[in-house]
Protein backbone atom coordinates (compact mmCIF):
# COMPACT_ATOMS: atom_id res chain seq x y z
CA UNK A 1 0.00 0.00 0.00
CA UNK A 2 2.62 2.36 0.95
CA UNK A 3 4.18 2.05 -2.47
CA UNK A 4 1.26 2.78 -4.44
CA UNK A 5 1.08 6.00 -2.38
CA UNK A 6 4.40 7.04 -3.29
CA UNK A 7 3.41 6.16 -6.82
CA UNK A 8 0.30 8.33 -6.44
CA UNK A 9 2.20 11.17 -4.85
CA UNK A 10 4.21 11.16 -8.22
CA UNK A 11 1.57 11.09 -10.23
CA UNK A 12 0.13 14.31 -8.89
CA UNK A 13 3.41 15.94 -8.92
CA UNK A 14 4.08 15.20 -12.66
CA UNK A 15 0.25 16.81 -13.37
CA UNK A 16 1.42 19.52 -11.38
CA UNK A 17 4.23 19.69 -13.62
CA UNK A 18 2.24 19.89 -16.51
CA UNK A 19 -0.04 22.20 -15.03
CA UNK A 20 2.70 24.75 -14.09
CA UNK A 21 4.60 24.24 -17.35
CA UNK A 22 1.80 25.61 -19.56
CA UNK A 23 1.41 28.94 -17.33
CA UNK A 24 4.44 30.42 -17.92
CA UNK A 25 3.51 33.93 -17.27
CA UNK A 26 3.47 33.11 -13.77
CA UNK A 27 7.03 33.63 -14.20
CA UNK A 28 8.79 36.63 -12.48
CA UNK A 29 10.16 38.11 -15.05
CA UNK A 30 12.53 40.31 -12.75
CA UNK A 31 15.30 39.22 -10.17
CA UNK A 32 14.97 40.60 -6.87
CA UNK A 33 17.27 43.47 -6.56
CA UNK A 34 20.33 42.85 -4.42
CA UNK A 35 19.72 43.52 -0.29
CA UNK A 36 22.45 44.20 1.82
CA UNK A 37 23.75 47.52 2.53
CA UNK A 38 27.09 47.92 2.57
CA UNK A 39 27.67 44.27 2.72
CA UNK A 40 25.18 43.92 5.75
CA UNK A 41 22.08 42.68 6.35
CA UNK A 42 18.99 45.14 6.03
CA UNK A 43 16.87 45.94 9.35
CA UNK A 44 12.90 45.79 8.56
CA UNK A 45 11.30 48.71 9.91
CA UNK A 46 8.23 46.46 11.36
CA UNK A 47 8.76 42.73 12.60
CA UNK A 48 7.78 39.97 10.25
CA UNK A 49 8.16 36.48 10.30
CA UNK A 50 9.93 34.51 7.31
CA UNK A 51 8.79 30.53 6.92
CA UNK A 52 11.09 28.45 5.89
CA UNK A 53 10.15 25.15 4.35
CA UNK A 54 13.03 22.10 5.11
CA UNK A 55 13.69 18.63 5.43
CA UNK A 56 13.04 16.73 8.32
CA UNK A 57 17.02 16.68 8.74
CA UNK A 58 17.75 20.19 9.01
CA UNK A 59 19.35 21.88 12.15
CA UNK A 60 20.42 24.88 12.99
CA UNK A 61 21.61 26.40 16.39
CA UNK A 62 18.61 28.86 17.97
CA UNK A 63 21.39 31.42 18.90
CA UNK A 64 22.49 31.46 15.25
CA UNK A 65 18.91 32.04 14.21
CA UNK A 66 18.28 34.44 17.03
CA UNK A 67 21.48 36.47 15.89
CA UNK A 68 19.71 36.56 12.23
CA UNK A 69 16.35 38.29 13.53
CA UNK A 70 18.26 40.55 16.01
CA UNK A 71 20.19 42.02 13.26
CA UNK A 72 16.66 42.13 10.68
CA UNK A 73 13.85 41.90 13.11
CA UNK A 74 12.89 39.32 11.11
CA UNK A 75 11.44 35.60 13.27
CA UNK A 76 12.35 32.48 11.38
CA UNK A 77 9.98 29.51 11.39
CA UNK A 78 10.35 26.47 10.30
CA UNK A 79 8.04 24.12 8.61
CA UNK A 80 9.39 20.37 8.40
CA UNK A 81 8.04 18.78 5.69
CA UNK A 82 9.28 15.62 5.89
CA UNK A 83 12.20 13.90 3.52
CA UNK A 84 14.12 16.41 0.77
CA UNK A 85 11.66 15.02 -1.94
CA UNK A 86 8.49 14.83 -0.32
CA UNK A 87 9.05 18.35 0.53
CA UNK A 88 9.57 19.10 -3.12
CA UNK A 89 6.34 17.15 -4.29
CA UNK A 90 4.86 19.40 -1.87
CA UNK A 91 6.17 23.00 -2.85
CA UNK A 92 5.39 21.51 -6.20
CA UNK A 93 1.74 21.15 -5.35
CA UNK A 94 1.48 24.81 -3.89
CA UNK A 95 3.43 26.22 -6.65
CA UNK A 96 3.03 29.77 -6.88
CA UNK A 97 0.94 29.65 -3.53
CA UNK A 98 3.46 28.44 -0.85
CA UNK A 99 3.20 27.52 2.49
CA UNK A 100 6.06 29.22 3.36
CA UNK A 101 8.54 32.04 1.99
CA UNK A 102 12.17 29.77 1.37
CA UNK A 103 12.67 26.60 0.42
CA UNK A 104 15.62 24.94 1.76
CA UNK A 105 17.54 20.89 1.31
CA UNK A 106 16.65 20.04 -2.51
CA UNK A 107 19.98 19.06 -4.13
CA UNK A 108 21.12 18.70 -7.63
CA UNK A 109 19.17 15.60 -8.05
CA UNK A 110 15.60 17.40 -7.26
CA UNK A 111 16.79 20.61 -9.03
CA UNK A 112 15.33 19.40 -12.25
CA UNK A 113 12.10 19.18 -10.93
CA UNK A 114 12.27 22.32 -9.08
CA UNK A 115 13.15 24.08 -11.92
CA UNK A 116 10.38 22.52 -14.46
CA UNK A 117 7.96 23.12 -12.19
CA UNK A 118 8.42 26.93 -11.38
CA UNK A 119 8.98 27.32 -8.12
CA UNK A 120 11.05 29.69 -7.65
CA UNK A 121 11.66 33.34 -7.78
CA UNK A 122 15.30 34.47 -9.13
CA UNK A 123 17.89 36.07 -6.33
CA UNK A 124 21.51 36.11 -7.20
CA UNK A 125 23.02 36.75 -3.44
CA UNK A 126 26.12 39.42 -2.85
CA UNK A 127 27.55 36.50 -0.92
CA UNK A 128 27.86 33.82 -3.74
CA UNK A 129 31.26 35.31 -4.41
CA UNK A 130 32.09 33.39 -1.28
CA UNK A 131 31.19 29.98 -2.59
CA UNK A 132 33.34 27.86 -4.47
CA UNK A 133 32.00 27.74 -7.86
CA UNK A 134 31.98 23.80 -8.29
CA UNK A 135 28.81 24.28 -6.24
CA UNK A 136 27.30 27.09 -8.40
CA UNK A 137 25.33 24.71 -10.84
CA UNK A 138 22.40 26.57 -11.33
CA UNK A 139 23.22 29.55 -13.96
CA UNK A 140 19.55 30.69 -13.51
CA UNK A 141 20.30 32.27 -9.90
CA UNK A 142 16.91 30.29 -8.29
CA UNK A 143 18.84 27.81 -6.40
CA UNK A 144 21.21 28.87 -3.99
CA UNK A 145 24.38 26.19 -2.99
CA UNK A 146 23.97 26.22 1.02
CA UNK A 147 26.29 23.12 1.83
CA UNK A 148 27.36 19.57 0.33
CA UNK A 149 28.21 16.20 1.61
CA UNK A 150 29.03 12.63 0.07
CA UNK A 151 26.67 10.03 0.13
CA UNK A 152 27.64 6.49 1.07
CA UNK A 153 27.68 3.56 2.84
CA UNK A 154 28.54 3.11 6.46
CA UNK A 155 28.96 0.39 8.18
CA UNK A 156 29.11 -0.67 12.46
CA UNK A 157 32.51 -1.50 13.72
CA UNK A 158 31.67 -3.35 16.50
CA UNK A 159 29.18 -6.01 14.47
CA UNK A 160 32.12 -6.68 11.90
CA UNK A 161 34.35 -6.92 14.13
CA UNK A 162 32.21 -9.12 16.64
CA UNK A 163 31.27 -11.51 14.02
CA UNK A 164 34.76 -11.84 12.28
CA UNK A 165 33.45 -11.18 9.08
CA UNK A 166 35.58 -8.73 7.07
CA UNK A 167 34.27 -5.30 5.93
CA UNK A 168 33.27 -4.96 2.10
CA UNK A 169 35.01 -1.83 0.73
CA UNK A 170 33.50 -2.17 -2.96
CA UNK A 171 29.64 -1.97 -4.77
CA UNK A 172 30.20 -5.72 -5.50
CA UNK A 173 31.88 -6.31 -1.67
CA UNK A 174 27.55 -5.47 -0.76
CA UNK A 175 26.38 -8.46 -2.83
CA UNK A 176 28.44 -11.62 -1.53
CA UNK A 177 26.78 -14.10 0.48
CA UNK A 178 28.82 -13.42 4.02
CA UNK A 179 26.86 -9.67 4.11
CA UNK A 180 23.45 -11.27 3.04
CA UNK A 181 20.67 -8.97 4.95
CA UNK A 182 22.67 -6.76 6.40
CA UNK A 183 22.27 -3.80 3.85
CA UNK A 184 19.73 -1.08 4.23
CA UNK A 185 18.89 1.30 1.68
CA UNK A 186 16.60 4.45 1.18
CA UNK A 187 13.47 4.15 -0.89
CA UNK A 188 15.47 6.59 -3.82
CA UNK A 189 11.32 7.81 -5.30
CA UNK A 190 10.97 8.99 -1.57
CA UNK A 191 14.18 9.73 0.26
CA UNK A 192 17.21 12.40 -0.76
CA UNK A 193 20.08 9.63 0.06
CA UNK A 194 18.16 6.72 -1.30
CA UNK A 195 17.99 9.16 -5.09
CA UNK A 196 21.84 9.68 -4.46
CA UNK A 197 22.80 5.93 -3.75
CA UNK A 198 20.70 4.87 -7.20
CA UNK A 199 22.75 7.45 -8.91
CA UNK A 200 26.13 6.12 -7.57
CA UNK A 201 24.83 2.67 -9.14
CA UNK A 202 24.47 4.19 -12.40
CA UNK A 203 27.39 6.04 -12.23
CA UNK A 204 29.58 3.01 -11.57
CA UNK A 205 27.81 0.42 -13.60
CA UNK A 206 26.24 2.26 -16.48
CA UNK A 207 23.05 1.38 -18.93
CA UNK A 208 21.40 5.00 -18.00
CA UNK A 209 20.31 5.41 -21.65
CA UNK A 210 18.88 1.38 -21.34
CA UNK A 211 15.22 1.66 -20.76
CA UNK A 212 15.03 -1.88 -20.33
CA UNK A 213 14.48 -4.22 -16.90
CA UNK A 214 18.06 -5.56 -18.03
CA UNK A 215 20.08 -2.52 -17.66
CA UNK A 216 23.23 -2.44 -16.50
CA UNK A 217 22.64 -0.93 -13.54
CA UNK A 218 19.59 -2.61 -12.80
CA UNK A 219 21.81 -5.95 -12.65
CA UNK A 220 23.62 -4.67 -10.34
CA UNK A 221 20.44 -4.11 -7.83
CA UNK A 222 19.07 -7.34 -9.26
CA UNK A 223 22.00 -8.68 -7.13
CA UNK A 224 21.52 -6.31 -3.61
CA UNK A 225 17.94 -7.56 -3.98
CA UNK A 226 18.71 -11.49 -4.24
CA UNK A 227 21.18 -10.75 -0.88
CA UNK A 228 18.16 -8.95 1.27
CA UNK A 229 18.69 -5.52 0.79
CA UNK A 230 16.07 -4.28 2.71
CA UNK A 231 14.62 -0.86 1.41
CA UNK A 232 12.60 1.81 3.70
CA UNK A 233 11.47 5.28 3.30
CA UNK A 234 13.92 7.91 4.92
CA UNK A 235 16.88 7.87 6.17
CA UNK A 236 15.78 8.72 9.62
CA UNK A 237 13.93 5.02 9.35
CA UNK A 238 17.64 3.40 7.73
CA UNK A 239 19.60 5.07 10.56
CA UNK A 240 18.10 4.83 13.50
CA UNK A 241 15.08 2.17 12.90
CA UNK A 242 18.22 -0.32 10.89
CA UNK A 243 21.16 0.30 11.49
CA UNK A 244 23.13 -1.48 14.30
CA UNK A 245 26.20 1.30 14.81
CA UNK A 246 26.04 4.63 16.87
CA UNK A 247 22.99 5.43 17.17
CA UNK A 248 20.91 2.70 15.26
CA UNK A 249 18.71 0.92 17.11
CA UNK A 250 18.53 -2.27 13.94
CA UNK A 251 20.17 -5.25 13.30
CA UNK A 252 21.57 -4.11 10.07
CA UNK A 253 25.70 -3.40 10.12
CA UNK A 254 25.54 -1.55 6.34
CA UNK A 255 22.91 1.53 5.81
CA UNK A 256 23.03 4.29 3.00
CA UNK A 257 24.14 7.71 4.83
CA UNK A 258 26.89 10.07 4.40
CA UNK A 259 30.70 10.56 4.94
CA UNK A 260 30.26 12.93 7.35
CA UNK A 261 27.93 10.25 9.32
CA UNK A 262 30.83 8.51 11.49
CA UNK A 263 31.25 12.26 13.90
CA UNK A 264 28.40 12.40 15.21
CA UNK A 265 28.78 8.82 16.71
CA UNK A 266 32.06 9.94 18.54
CA UNK A 267 31.69 10.46 22.46
CA UNK A 268 35.54 10.24 23.47
CA UNK A 269 37.72 12.48 20.89
CA UNK A 270 40.54 10.65 21.56
CA UNK A 271 39.59 7.70 19.48
CA UNK A 272 41.64 6.92 16.74
CA UNK A 273 39.61 7.48 13.53
CA UNK A 274 39.62 3.61 12.72
CA UNK A 275 38.15 2.89 16.10
CA UNK A 276 35.17 4.95 15.85
CA UNK A 277 32.13 3.64 16.28
CA UNK A 278 31.03 3.54 12.60
CA UNK A 279 33.14 3.71 9.55
CA UNK A 280 32.72 4.70 5.65
CA UNK A 281 32.49 2.64 2.24
CA UNK A 282 34.52 5.67 0.35
CA UNK A 283 34.38 3.73 -3.04
CA UNK A 284 30.79 3.93 -2.34
CA UNK A 285 29.88 7.76 -2.37
CA UNK A 286 28.02 10.57 -4.58
CA UNK A 287 28.59 13.74 -4.06
CA UNK A 288 25.47 15.84 -3.21
CA UNK A 289 25.11 19.61 -2.79
CA UNK A 290 21.50 21.24 -0.88
CA UNK A 291 20.12 24.37 -2.62
CA UNK A 292 17.69 27.12 -1.10
CA UNK A 293 16.01 29.14 -2.92
CA UNK A 294 12.91 31.58 -2.44
CA UNK A 295 9.80 30.26 -3.38
CA UNK A 296 7.35 32.07 -6.22
CA UNK A 297 4.67 34.03 -3.78
CA UNK A 298 6.77 34.40 -1.17
CA UNK A 299 4.91 37.21 1.21
CA UNK A 300 8.04 39.58 1.23
CA UNK A 301 11.16 38.47 -1.04
CA UNK A 302 13.34 41.12 0.04
CA UNK A 303 12.86 39.47 3.28
CA UNK A 304 13.34 35.71 1.96
CA UNK A 305 16.26 37.51 0.05
CA UNK A 306 17.89 38.84 3.71
CA UNK A 307 17.77 34.80 4.88
CA UNK A 308 19.34 33.50 1.90
CA UNK A 309 22.16 36.01 2.41
CA UNK A 310 22.59 34.84 6.09
CA UNK A 311 22.69 31.44 5.04
CA UNK A 312 25.98 32.00 3.29
CA UNK A 313 27.08 34.50 6.14
CA UNK A 314 29.50 33.72 8.69
CA UNK A 315 27.76 31.95 11.38
CA UNK A 316 25.22 29.92 9.55
CA UNK A 317 28.30 28.70 7.03
CA UNK A 318 30.28 27.44 10.20
CA UNK A 319 27.04 26.56 12.21
CA UNK A 320 26.13 23.82 9.09
CA UNK A 321 28.95 20.93 10.02
CA UNK A 322 28.12 20.57 13.92
CA UNK A 323 24.13 20.85 13.02
CA UNK A 324 23.77 18.71 9.87
CA UNK A 325 26.92 17.29 9.63
CA UNK A 326 27.67 18.29 6.25
CA UNK A 327 30.32 20.57 4.45
CA UNK A 328 29.68 24.42 4.06
CA UNK A 329 29.88 25.44 0.50
CA UNK A 330 31.79 29.07 1.33
CA UNK A 331 35.56 28.95 0.77
CA UNK A 332 37.54 28.99 4.27
CA UNK A 333 35.33 27.97 6.44
CA UNK A 334 36.63 26.81 9.24
CA UNK A 335 35.15 23.33 10.63
CA UNK A 336 34.67 21.60 14.24
CA UNK A 337 37.79 19.70 15.04
CA UNK A 338 35.74 16.70 15.50
CA UNK A 339 33.93 16.79 12.63
CA UNK A 340 37.71 17.48 10.32
CA UNK A 341 38.93 14.26 12.27
CA UNK A 342 36.30 11.71 11.34
CA UNK A 343 34.84 12.37 8.64
CA UNK A 344 35.87 10.35 5.51
CA UNK A 345 37.62 11.92 2.95
CA UNK A 346 36.76 11.16 -0.46
CA UNK A 347 39.15 11.77 -3.13
CA UNK A 348 36.83 11.05 -6.08
CA UNK A 349 33.34 10.86 -5.39
CA UNK A 350 30.57 9.42 -8.46
CA UNK A 351 28.75 12.12 -10.51
CA UNK A 352 26.33 12.11 -13.33
CA UNK A 353 25.98 15.43 -15.16
CA UNK A 354 22.79 17.86 -13.57
CA UNK A 355 21.19 17.67 -17.07
CA UNK A 356 21.41 14.04 -16.85
CA UNK A 357 19.86 13.38 -13.66
CA UNK A 358 16.96 15.75 -14.89
CA UNK A 359 16.38 14.10 -18.17
CA UNK A 360 16.07 10.87 -16.91
CA UNK A 361 15.23 11.01 -13.08
CA UNK A 362 11.61 9.87 -13.28
CA UNK A 363 12.44 6.93 -15.67
CA UNK A 364 15.49 5.36 -13.52
CA UNK A 365 12.91 5.64 -10.65
CA UNK A 366 10.20 3.99 -12.31
CA UNK A 367 13.00 1.21 -13.25
CA UNK A 368 14.19 0.59 -9.91
CA UNK A 369 10.58 0.95 -8.45
CA UNK A 370 9.19 -1.78 -10.82
CA UNK A 371 11.44 -4.13 -9.55
CA UNK A 372 11.13 -3.26 -6.02
CA UNK A 373 7.03 -3.69 -6.15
Amino acid sequence: MKRMFVFAVLSVVALAGACGSSGSSSKQSTAIAPVLVNGQLPHFDQPQTLKVLTHDSFAVTQSVLDEFEAATNIKVELVPSGDAVAMTNAAILTAGNPVADVIFGFDENLLGSVLRNDLLQAYRPERLVGVDPVYVVDSSGMATPIDHGDVCVNFDRGAFAKDGVPVPTTFDGLTQPVVKNDLVVEDPSTSTPGLAFMLATIAKFGGGNDTSANASWLSYWKQLKSNGVRIVDSWETAYYGSFSGGSGKGDRPLVVSYASSPPAEVSDTTLPVDQSPTGVLTDTCYRQTEFAGILRGARDPRAAAAFIEFMLGDSFQADVPGQMYVYPVVKGTALPDTFAKYTAPVAMPLTLPYAEVAANRDRWIAQWSALFR
